[in-house]
Formats: C-alpha cells, structure tokens, sequence
C-alpha cells in the first residue's frame, strides 16, 4: 500500500501557502490593485449579471462579487497553488491533499480549466497523489474566473464546471526578475520590454520535494518530483492587434520503494502546450480571436515486476472567436475550432478483486487518430433594463467513434436574469452540456477500448442575490443536475483500490448560501453553507456519489490589524463522504498457508466521520523601494482535530519472519496541528 499521506504530511508542514479567502466585496481591506492593462473582458450591456453560479478572483476586483489575488497570499491554506483557490466556494468538493476538486456533486474530471482561452490537459503535478499541486503558479495570474454551473455555451467539454484563468497582461517597461525560495519549490521569473509594442514573460518553478524527504526518517522510501515551465510573448503591431504565444511544460518522476520488486512505483509524466492567438479589434464592441495550438503529453507508469500503463498523445489544431455588441442591447458570441489527435495506450495491470489472492489483469493496447469539430453561438440579450436573456447552442462532432455510434451532439443553453429591485437579482438556467470522451481519455482501466456518445448532463438552476448596501451580500443558488451516457471513473493512485461497476447515470441536486458583510475597512466576515445529494447507478442499483457530502459549512472573518499586517481566522465543517465498508479476515488455505481475505461491503452504504477544522494566519508585509518583504506565521487544524482520509487495507508481518501476522484496517489521517513559518522576498 502506497502511505500517500506520509509524503503530503511532509509537504503540508513544510510548504509556504498562498491560499484563498471567502468572497470580499470590492477592496474593502483597502487592497491597492497593480496598474496593470487586462485583456478586454466581453463588453457588459448592463450591471446584471446573467450567468449563475460565478464567482472572480482579479488583482483589479472589477466585479462586484470578486476577490483581489494580492488578498489571497493572506489566508492560510495548503500550498502555494492557485488551483486551491476554488476549494473554499459553496458547492466545491475538495480535499486538502489534492489541487483537484469536483462542482456540486460532479466528479473531478468534469471541471473544464483554461489558461488565456485554451484549454489544458490534467494539469497537475504528482498525479500519483491525487494530484497534489497545479502546473500553473499563483504569480502568472491576473483574473480567475469560477463558474459552477449553467454557463453559457461559449464554455464546452465539460459537465460541471470552470475554471478560467487569465494571466498578467501589465505593460513591462524595464526587464525585472522575482525569485522565490521556500522549502518545497524555488520560483524564478523574468520579464521585459520587447520595443516599444510588445514585452515577454519566463518563469520557471522546481520542487524538492525528494530532498526533504531524504531527510525525514520515513518508513517508505519515496522520491516524487516535479519542475514546470512558462513563457508568454506579447507583441502589437498596430492599435488594434494583439499577437501573444503562450507555452506551458510540464514534468513529474516519482519513485517510491525502488527496492521491492513487488511493490514498486516508477513513473514519468511530460505535458506540453503551446498556443498563439492573434486578437484584431474592430472597435471598443467588436473583436475577433484567432487561435493556433497544439501539445502533447506522455505517462510511463510501472508498478510491481509487470504492470505497466503507458500513454502518449499528441494533438493541434486551430480556433476562431466573434464578439460583437450590437444595438446596445445585443452581445453576440461565435466560435468554431478544429483539432486532431493521436494517441497510443499500452496497459497491462493486474488489479486486485475481492477474496484471497485473487488477481484480474485489465489489458489495453490502442492506437489511433481522429479529428473533432466544436462550434457555439450565443446572444445575450438586454430585453429591458430590468431584464438580460442568455440563449445559444453547442455543436460538437467525432470522426472516430465506434461504429453505429451517433457522432455528433447538440446542446443548447439558456439563462435569464431579472432585477425588480436595485437590491435584488434573480437567475435561471437551463441546459444540456456534452463531456465527450476523447483519444486522449479513454478510461481503458475500466475496460473500454472504444469511444461511444459523450457524457451528459441536464442543469436546471434557480437562485438570486440581495445586496442592500455595497458591503453586504447574501446570495443563494438551487440546482438539479441529470447525468447519462457516464463512462469510466477518475481513479486516484495512491488510494484504496476499490473494483466497481462504472456507474452509467445519476443526479444531484442541492442549495449554496453564501453571505459576507464588510463591517469597516479592516473587518470583514462571511459565511458559506451547501447542501447536496448525489447519486449514480449502476448495474441495477444506485448508491452516493462519492461528492456526496451533504453538508458544508465555511465560517470566516478577515482583520486588517494595520497596514501592512493582516490576520485571517476560519472554520470549516462538512459531512463525512461515502464509504464503501472493508472486510480483512485472515484465513487458513490449503496446505497449510494463511492469506488475508479482502472483501467489500456494499457500495457507498458507510459515511466517514465529518470533518472539521480551525485556521489562522498572520501575515506581515514590508514593502521597500525595489524590493518586498513578507513573513506569516499560521496554523493549520489549530485544535488537533484527527480528521480522516480513508479507510485502507495493510498487513501486518513480523520483523524477523516476515510471516503474516494480522490483516488489519487502518484509519489513514488527515492533516493534524500544522504550525508553519515561511518568508517570501519579491524583487
């Protein structure tokens, strides 16, 4: 059994965080935004917002319901990613131990992430772990966009949700450098004038991990590491072009217990992404994008003396984006992409059932290309002061699916915004939104080899905010989702290996409250709740989801103690997730040897224990004329609370013998009492 929490137990004591507040209305800690120049964001034709279910993280916190990025280095959560900075909204399900997270009872893979208009492919590092930390680094990005659900269809792919990031677009007039070091990653960045009409941007990040880890006396032998890469050149020839090429690398090794044969993990993992857009404006209502892109990625995981999962997929392709604001109530949106796609599987794994000694082996080995093409159309139209409507539709065709397989899918979208006061906004939603299943994401682990219709899902979306005054906010959302045509599931190494059906159709449902006052320029508070079911079947019965979690609460407050100091305390509750009950009985089989008989209760019938904990963070910041100072001291888990991970089998042999002894279940913890000082220097 790979002791995963050993390794994150390590990295969250020794790392220097970034993390996330609550919702805060404007800058009402007196944050100062940098003077930076954003790319255009679509032109508002009113104050009202029509999407549900948006939330903004932006260093100029231009919306209302919006959060500045220079106030999350202020709050005290795990690691320095901005991945994390999701994990905090009503409605998110999220563990402290991975960068992943799933949107109101979806699973982890149903989250689209975007990085300046493109999408990326599993951006995560140690992906053995859950993946424990994005590619992407909290100081590229400018604006962060979170949309959970009832988005418009400008945003495909996925079923649950968005993440949208934009990175640092500021003019740079002199070359510069930021160098950052603390004990998990060192963080160089360099950036520069290009002439007069254009700058470029480098950045690099490696972590070190494996060089902490030699020198903690751990009873595992791990190594896991992990570099990324990032590079943006912008350039304008005329006042109204904008030529940017973006590049983002990725790179993981881990090796863990190198000298057990049996027992082993050696893996690799590179994922590359380079993209161009040219953006021409027509005027301050009209632009057009032109997108050219193309990547590849590449797995090479071996476990044991034979099993091995080897991946490689390679894609390009191009795409074209309309805005247009016409009539000054019409925001007119279009867009067309092609890509094409290779990709190779060789897997050959034998997984563990339930029983004594019994082993299956799940084998794989695809190769193949194809092409798709996706197109959207929307308007979102002012009908009257009081009154926006959003509707459009998706397009989306497959050259290679199986044949006999329908290959195309349409889904339209439609959302309605009304306000019958200043104070109050009410939103609707409804929709259909398509998750195919690509080359590069063929769950062959659970036996499919071919590509069928996408994932589907139905959202129906029914909420509202009152804002009585700009520093208070009381916002609540509903939602059901349907799910069909579902296909494979996320597996997450490092956990419990669990062998079930996959499920083929589900639902959820539930309620998000979120309220925050910003009582004075130094004191804000605020509170989130969310309620959800979550539900799936399969082969003739139904169970939880595993992002069943019922209930969630997140209490907050957030003290400006003077200028430069800052103190943040939270609490955060939610219910235990589902469990699926293990037996471990130890047996005599003929012969006279003795085994261990693993077996699994019924599906999701057991919860775990709720989860709980209190944090805090005091972070002081020196500002000097070319340079910028800033320590914290936080807590993590201030009370100790022993939360659980999971449940997981182990066996227990002599030292001496080696001889099986007991087969027992062990509680795997979460986090416990995690003081941390860090210090962090900006050039």
């Amino acid at each position: 059994m790979l002791k995963r929490y050993f390794l994150l137990f390590a990295l969250a004591v020794i790392c220097i965080s970034n993390p996330l507040p609550p919702v805060f209305l404007g800058n009402a800690l007196g944050d100062q935004p940098d003077s930076e120049l954003t790319d255009a964001k679509p032109v508002e034709l009113d104050e009202i917002v029509v999407t549900p279910g948006r939330f903004a993280i932006d260093d100029e916190t231009p919306s209302r319901i919006s959060l500045s990025k220079r106030l999350i280095e202020r709050f005290p959560l795990v690691d320095n990613d901005v991945m994390r900075a999701a994990h905090v909204f009503p409605g998110v399900v999220a563990s402290d131990y991975s960068a992943r997270f799933s949107v109101r009872g979806g699973e982890k893979d149903d989250v689209l992430v975007r990085l300046d208009g493109m999408e990326l492919f599993n951006p995560y590092h140690l992906q053995d772990f859950g993946g424990a930390v994005s590619l992407v680094g909290l100081d590229l990005i400018q604006r962060v966009e979170l949309l959970m659900g009832g988005f418009p269809v400008e945003y495909g792919d996925k079923m649950s949700g968005v993440f949208d990031m934009t990175t640092k677009s500021k003019k740079i007039d002199k070359v510069s450098a930021n160098f950052g070091v603390d004990l998990i990653n060192t963080t160089a960045m360099v950036e520069g004038p290009l002439s007069e009409k254009g700058s470029w941007r480098l950045s690099a990040r490696r972590g070190y991990v494996d060089l902490i880890l030699a020198l903690i006396d751990l009873d595992e032998d791990y190594k896991p590491q992990y570099a990324d890469a990032y590079a943006k050149l912008t350039y304008s020839p005329t006042q109204t072009d904008t030529i940017t090429l973006n590049g983002l690398y990725g790179w993981d090794k881990n090796r863990i217990r190198q000298e057990d044969i049996e027992n082993n993990l050696d893996s690799r993992y590179d994922n590359l992404t380079v993209w161009t857009r040219w953006r021409h404006r027509f005027g301050n209502a009209n632009w057009s994008d032109v997108f050219v892109f193309g990547g590849n990625a590449a797995q090479d995981r071996r476990t044991g003396a034979e099993d091995f999962d080897v991946r490689s997929f390679g894609f390009f392709g191009a795409k074209t984006e309309f805005t247009a604001g016409f009539l000054d109530k019409h925001l007119f949106r279009s867009g067309i992409e092609w890509r094409r796609m290779t990709a190779q599987y060789e897997y050959d794994v034998r997984e563990r059932q339930p029983g004594v000694n019994n082993y299956a082996r799940v084998v794989a080995d695809l190769e193949g290309s194809g092409g798709e093409l996706k197109a959207y159309i929307q308007d979102e139209w002012q009908l009257h002061p009081k009154l926006a409507f959003n509707f459009g539709g998706r397009y989306i065709f497959q050259d290679y699916r199986a044949a006999g397989i329908q290959n195309y899918e349409l889904g339209p979208r439609a959302a309605l915004a009304v306000r019958p006061t200043e104070k109050l906004v009410l939103r609707g939603a409804w929709g259909f939104y398509h998750q195919p299943i690509r080359l590069m994401n063929i769950p062959v682990e659970d036996g499919v080899q071919t590509v069928g219709r996408a994932e589907q899902a139905v959202h129906y979306i029914l909420g509202g905010e009152y804002r009585p005054s700009d520093n208070f906010l009381f916002r609540l959302e509903s939602y059901s989702k349907t799910l069909d045509n579902l296909a494979g599931r996320l597996r997450e190494f490092g956990r419990q290996a669990q062998i079930f059906t996959p499920p083929e159709s589900g639902a959820a449902k539930g309620v998000d409250i979120f309220v925050t006052h910003a009582v004075s320029n130094r004191f804000t508070w605020s509170i989130g709740y969310a309620y959800t079911v979550a539900k799936e079947s399969a082969g003739g019965e139904t169970f939880f989801r595993q992002s069943d979690r019922r209930h969630s609460i997140a209490v907050s407050s957030s003290h400006q103690l003077s200028r430069g100091r800052h103190l943040y305390l939270t609490w955060r509750f939610h219910s235990g997730e589902p469990r699926t009950a293990l037996t471990h009985t130890l047996v005599s089989l003929p012969g006279g040897d003795i085994a261990c008989d693993r077996q699994f209760g019924a599906t999701h019938s057991e919860r775990m224990p709720p989860y709980h904990s209190l944090d805090f963070r005091f972070t002081d910041r020196n500002p000097y004329s070319r340079w910028e100072l800033t320590w914290y001291f936080q807590i993590l888990n201030l009370y100790n609370r022993t939360n659980l991970d999971q449940y997981a089998f182990s066996e227990v042999r002599d030292e001496q013998t080696g001889a099986l002894i007991r087969c027992d279940i062990d509680e795997e913890p979460m986090l416990p009492i995690l003081p941390t000082l860090g210090v962090m220097v900006a050039f």
